[in-house]
Order: structure tokens, then C-alpha cells, then sequence
């Protein structure tokens, strides 16, 4: 027997699995959500999903591995735009962690997702890697005297910030002011 890609079924189902576990989770938090309530919510069967997924840990990790696509797509667009290292680098932190502020917002686990990252750690360290790399490089461009230092702090500042705040909009204004006021004299210096 030959592997095959999957077809197109397959794939649909797969991404309405991943899509209503994300409902489920914003709705029941981490702990709150089973393999019942996540195949019940897809509409699939639960055969299905364990077809699909072998436990809960793959379907989230499925969820995460969808929104790391969209994290670093929109880090990518921010740091592509226009304007200062500043700029840039505040509309790639603020969309960023505009994603996530995005699709927690109204959950009342906001917190316990958010939180939960650390189970899934391995998954987030490239981008992570990335992240911090790619500010430090648009820092050290515009003259920054200690820019790989001061990329951890303004990504730390961003993280702290998306998970302070609550609303998408907040967080996303709070995070451009964090970085111009911490960037803007480093570059000026």
C-alpha cells in the first residue's frame, strides 16, 4: 500500500474539526474540552475524529499549528509595510498579537489558553526564534546600539501587553505605542 495525500473530503473535514475545536475551547476552555464535545460540535462522528486525531493534545496542537500560519503572516505584512523600524516593527508586534487577542476575545478561558502555550512550547519556538530575530535585524538596519537586546525587550513588552489587555484594538494600539517609545530614542540616540 502507497501513502496517497488526502483527499478533498478529507481535508474538509479535518479543517471543520480544527475550526470547531477552537469554538469549543473559547467556549469550554482547555479542560473543558472533549473529544465528544469537539466531534459533536464538527458534526462529525466520533470515529471520525479519533480518524482524524488520535486524542485531544493533537486536535489542539492542529489549532495551534493554524494559527502559527497566521501569526507569522501577519508579523511577516507588518514588518514588510512602510514607515520606521518603529513602525514597522510595532504594526508587526500589533498584528501579531492582534491574531491571538482576535480569537480569544469574548472567551471567558481567555486566561487558561493563553496560559496553556507552555504545553505546547515547542510549537511556538521557531516563530518565537523568528520573531526576535527578524526585530533585532530591523533595529541593528536603523542604528540601534544594543538591538538584539533591545528586540527581547520590546517583544517581551508585547507579550506582556496581549496578555494584559483585553479587546483586539487595544492591544494592538498599546502595542505600537510600547514600541515607539522604547525604539524611537534607541534610533535617535
Amino acid at each position: 500500500m502507497t501513502d496517497s495525500a488526502p483527499d478533498g473530503r478529507t481535508l474538509e473535514k479535518r479543517r471543520r474539526i480544527v475550526q470547531a475545536a477552537w469554538r469549543v475551547v473559547r467556549l469550554h476552555g482547555l479542560r473543558g474540552t472533549t473529544m465528544e464535545a469537539l466531534a459533536r460540535e464538527a458534526g462529525v462522528a466520533k470515529g471520525t475524529l479519533y480518524a482524524q486525531f488520535p486524542d485531544k493534545d493533537a486536535v489542539i496542537g492542529a489549532v495551534i499549528d493554524d494559527m502559527l500560519i497566521e501569526l507569522g503572516t501577519a508579523f511577516a505584512d507588518g514588518m514588510a509595510g512602510e514607515g520606521s523600524a518603529a513602525e514597522r516593527v510595532g504594526a508587526a508586534l500589533a498584528g501579531k498579537y492582534g491574531v491571538v487577542a482576535r480569537a480569544l476575545e469574548g472567551s471567558p478561558h481567555a486566561d487558561e489558553v493563553f496560559d496553556a502555550h507552555h504545553r505546547f512550547a515547542q510549537r511556538f519556538e521557531a516563530l518565537e526564534r523568528k520573531t526576535e530575530s527578524e526585530v533585532g535585524a530591523a533595529l541593528a538596519a536603523a542604528g540601534a546600539a544594543e538591538p538584539t537586546l533591545l528586540a527581547r525587550v520590546v517583544v517581551g513588552a508585547a507579550n506582556g501587553v496581549a496578555r494584559q489587555m483585553a479587546g483586539a484594538e487595544a492591544v494592538e494600539r498599546a502595542i505600537r505605542l510600547v514600541c515607539r517609545r522604547l525604539i524611537e530614542p534607541e534610533i535617535r540616540a
